[in-house]
C-alpha cells in the first residue's frame, strides 16, 4: 500500500493514494483540475500563461538524469516547447532560451522589430512582439499611407 498508515485501534489502516490532492471516487472533472496540461474552465475564461511551466521542469529532470554524474545539466535547444507554441500552425509563437544567441527566440529578439509593451513604465515583462511588416503594393490607391499612424504623417 502507498501512502499513510493510521492506526485505529488494533486495525492497520492505509489511505490509498489516487491521484494528486485527490480522494477515491472524485468526479474526473476534479483529477483533471489538478493536472497542468488540461483546462477545465468553461468556454471564455482566461487564465494567467504559465509558460508551461510544467514542460520545462520535465525537460529539467530529464537533462539531469541524461547528465549523471556529470556537471553539464543544461537542456538541449528545441527539447520542449510551450503548449501555445506546439498548437500554433503559422508558427506565429516562439519559446525558447533567450541566453543562447543560435536560439530562434534569441535571434528574433534581436530584430528591429521587437517591442515589448509598457516597457517606458519599466515594466519587464517576459513576452516580446514583433511589429507588422507592411508592404502594399505601390500601384494601389493612397498606398503612400497604409501603415501611417497619424494623419500628419500622410503625404
Amino acid at each position: 500500500p502507498v501512502g499513510k498508515k493510521k492506526i485505529a485501534g488494533q486495525f492497520s489502516i492505509y489511505k490509498e493514494y489516487f491521484a494528486p490532492l485527490t480522494t477515491k471516487g472524485a468526479p474526473d472533472i476534479v483529477k483533471l483540475q489538478k493536472n497542468p496540461n488540461v483546462t477545465v474552465r468553461m468556454r471564455g475564461v482566461m487564465e494567467k500563461c504559465t509558460f508551461c511551466v510544467q514542460r520545462i521542469e520535465e525537460a529539467k529532470i530529464a537533462a539531469h538524469v541524461r547528465a549523471g554524474a556529470s556537471p553539464d545539466t543544461r537542456i538541449p535547444r528545441d527539447s520542449f516547447t510551450s503548449a501555445c507554441a506546439q498548437a500554433c500552425p503559422t508558427e506565429a509563437i516562439v519559446f525558447g532560451d533567450i541566453k543562447d544567441p543560435e536560439s530562434r527566440v534569441s535571434k528574433m529578439k534581436k530584430q528591429d522589430r521587437n517591442y515589448r509593451l509598457l516597457e517606458y513604465l519599466n515594466v519587464n515583462t517576459r513576452t516580446s512582439y514583433l511589429a507588422r511588416i507592411r508592404n502594399p503594393n505601390p500601384k494601389m490607391p493612397d498606398a503612400k499611407n497604409i501603415g501611417v499612424a497619424s494623419p500628419e504623417e500622410k503625404t
